[in-house]
């Protein structure tokens, strides 16, 4: 029961991934068992050939599992369209028009449609010519139904309105089914275009190097900063004698560097705040709701952390330093002011020496 929940849970948010291999079975086991019905009942009749057409249409249907085996699906498509069209025919010339095999053609038309989206080729083509036969199958064996007596007609009306009936039912099942399919792979196609949209714009905008954010993603924060007109702080920092590790121990040092410096930033701020890689060896913090006194204390901790925690590349100690300026977002000034502002403070902290925070 619980394996059932988590099954009609999964269906309902659209995780159930439909295979080729399963739409297909949904072809191949119940058309079978609706040939094995008729094989039944056409027996009991005493119908030779529509006992050996029944049987001989459930084995074809059931041969079709070694190319389902072999995901050849096309072979299973092209055999259930010639299978189903032969159908109409045959019955319409045995046993009447009236009991309604031919119902079986609109089935086709709409299965055609939703499986064959995925052909390699020919996926408009192919269901749209299935489709074209099977109407011309249709008027042909109407129009031959009102002009020819079936060869073993079937003449008593309660047989022919429960073959009718049961007819219509297996038709409206399978276009049902067949409908509730589509529906459901749609949904797991919305639901892996949302997490492929989520995706590119984590990429988007997100620094490819140190999954921080970029500079689009913080200035979306900052205008929100401004927006709510709560008061808030920006700390610009700059890795101390970056060019210097690059030349010394490579780029690919440096990129660790940049790395390991990031997740030390970005686990010292808490929910709410944000950093992001403002260019080169720079990051940005963004600090909502913080004084100027908190942003400082915090600016220091991070100083402090990164002094101490040294970057472990092939086999040696990175060490290294950063500066940074803190500038407080003041009443009616522009992001590039404020940008600025703590750009000049940090720029103020590098003639001071480096390794410390300006206000």
């Amino acid at each position: 029961m619980d394996k059932l929940s988590e099954l009609s849970q999964r269906i309902l948010d659209g995780k159930f991934s439909i295979t080729e291999k399963f739409k297909y079975s949904m072809i191949i086991y119940p058309v079978s068992a609706v040939h094995l019905i008729y094989f039944i009942f056409f027996l009991l009749r005493k119908d030779s050939f529509m006992t050996f057409y029944n049987l001989a249409s459930a084995i074809v249907y059931l041969l079709c599992t070694i190319p389902l085996h072999k995901e050849k699906y096309t072979h299973i498509y092209y055999v259930a369209t010639v299978e189903i069209i032969l159908n109409t025919i045959i019955t319409t010339h045995m046993v009447g028009w009236d009991c309604g095999f031919y119902t079986f053609l609109f089935a086709l038309t709409v299965a055609g449609y939703f499986i064959s989206y995925r052909f390699t080729q020919h996926r408009l083509l192919t269901p749209m010519l299935g489709a074209g036969i099977g109407i011309i199958a249709y008027f042909c064996c109407y129009s031959y139904s009102r002009n020819h007596t079936a060869l073993n007609a079937i003449t008593d009306a309660a047989t022919i309105n429960g073959l009718y009936v049961f007819n219509c039912i297996c038709t409206f099942v399978f276009i049902s089914v067949f409908s509730i399919l589509f529906m459901l792979e749609m949904r797991v196609s919305q639901n892996k275009l949302f997490e492929e949209n989520q995706m590119l714009g984590k990429i988007a905008g997100n620094d490819a190097l140190t999954g921080l954010f970029n500079r689009w993603s913080m200035k979306t924060e900052l205008e929100k900063a401004i927006e709510s007109g709560n008061p808030f702080c920006l700390i610009m920092c700059d890795i101390d004698d970056f060019k210097k590790i690059n030349d010394t121990y490579g780029h690919n040092c440096g990129d660790e560097v940049l790395k390991h410096i990031a997740g030390l930033i970005s686990s010292s701020i808490s929910k709410g705040n944000y950093v992001c890689r403002w260019g080169g060896e720079e990051f940005l913090i963004l600090l909502n709701g913080y004084s100027t006194q908190d942003a400082e204390k915090l600016a220091d901790k991070i100083r402090r952390t990164i002094l101490a925690s040294d970057t472990r590349f092939e086999d040696q100690d990175i060490a290294h330093t950063i500066t940074m300026g803190i500038a407080p977002h003041q009443k009616n000034q522009t992001i590039d002011s404020l940008i600025s502002r703590a750009d000049t403070k940090l720029y103020i902290g590098k003639r001071q020496g480096k390794n410390i925070v300006i206000v």
